[in-house]
């Protein structure tokens, strides 16, 4: 056996994300859903008529058939016609209205 440095390999098809931090890190080990340590965004959309988006930082941009949310990884647009905040909280907002489109920019 050949003495010197050795590595241990990374399972083959395990890629790490750029930025992971050490929540990501652990919900990844113990196969926690990362949206529950992280602090990664989740956008769900219920129909056309209601988005939920959680792990947001703010409201960057509120126009007439625009929203802007800021999150840690970037911008969430939401567009439609009679566009409204139904709920906001500290972790989530809740946006209603007749939704056309939800663009993320990163």
């Amino acid at each position: 056996m050949k003495k010197g440095i050795h590595r241990i390999k990374s399972k083959a098809g395990r890629k790490k994300e750029q930025g992971e931090g050490v929540a990501e890190k652990l919900a990844r080990l113990f196969e926690i859903p990362a949206e529950i340590c992280g602090n990664r965004p989740k956008v769900t959309a219920i129909g056309r008529g209601e988005v939920l988006i959680e792990n947001f930082k703010g409201i960057m941009d509120f126009q007439d058939g625009m929203i802007r949310i800021n999150t840690n990884n970037g911008v969430i647009k939401v567009s439609g016609s009679d566009l409204s905040i139904r709920e906001i909280t500290n972790e989530e907002i809740i946006i209603g209205g007749k939704i056309s489109n939800i663009d993320y920019d990163a």
